[in-house]
């Protein structure tokens, strides 16, 4: 479904990543761990093609489907952007602006999409809404993102995010503003999605635990460059990499026993 080939992605010509590879299936979530500035979000962010500051991909190539990405027109990013390929940001509210309500926001993106009345565009919005176990769709549709809790607003960024059922879900850093009873929640929902409905899912998270609770496949960043890469057992028990061992061990313990 995905592959990125010996992809080096820079800003101004200096390298943030490089030689990354990645090929992945249909419904698989992979995580991508690693300390702050290893060029996790800096992957994701040009497999959508929405690199900051004039960067782009110098060397290598992203397929979606068989498609290059680096080809994409301003036309196809449009219909492909929440779509097929779809975004959680790590708080999802922030990336809303305060002064419009969500209901007003949800509108616009679903009608972005297609042609539909207003009147369906808010049903559909709240349907989606109620499929995240957000309660009163219509009265959060009727508030500003400041009066959601955060937990309510990364689900109405998955709301909106899964609106079309995607092939591919972005997720960067979707639990870290969230106290650990709303990770947990957020986290089995986004299992549910993968289980409902196939979407394969992309995971940015410097939380080791919560990796190795929800991935198939786990890649170690450090310093732009891939450190290191199996599946969840041979991460957690067999891999020899001292980076990968040395975050392994940031992990909390809880009375002598790790939960990783």
């Amino acid at each position: 479904m995905l592959e990125i080939k010996n992809a080096t992605i820079s800003y101004k010509n200096v390298p943030t990543v490089q030689d990354f590879n990645l090929n992945m299936k249909p419904g698989q979530i992979i995580s991508l761990v690693g300390e702050s500035g290893s060029g996790k979000t800096t992957v994701i962010r040009a497999v959508l093609g929405l690199l900051p500051g004039g960067g782009k991909v110098t060397s290598g190539d992203i397929t979606f489907e068989g498609t290059s990405v680096l080809s994409y027109s301003s036309e196809q990013w449009r219909k492909i952007r929440g779509a097929d390929i779809s975004m959680i940001f790590q708080d999802s509210g922030a990336m809303m602006n305060p002064t419009r309500k969500i209901g007003d926001v949800f509108i616009e993106y679903i009608k972005t999409h297609e042609k539909i009345s207003k009147k369906d565009a808010w049903d559909k919005g709240v349907q989606m809404l109620e499929r995240m176990r957000l309660p009163s769709g219509d009265n959060i549709m009727c508030s500003y993102p400041f009066q959601l809790s955060g937990g309510m607003r990364q689900r109405v960024g998955i709301a909106m995010a899964m609106t079309y059922q995607p092939k591919l879900l972005l997720a960067d850093e979707p639990t870290s503003a969230l106290d650990v009873t709303t990770q947990a929640q957020i986290v089995r929902q986004m299992l549910n999605l993968r289980d409902t409905y196939g979407t394969g899912i992309i995971v940015v998270t410097h939380n080791l635990g919560v990796a190795a609770y929800m991935s198939d496949y786990i890649v170690v960043m450090k310093n732009g460059r891939m450190e290191d890469q199996g599946n969840r057992d041979y991460i957690l028990h067999e891999s020899e990499n001292a980076y990968t061992k040395t975050l392994l061990d940031a992990v909390p313990s809880l009375g002598g026993e790790r939960f990783v």
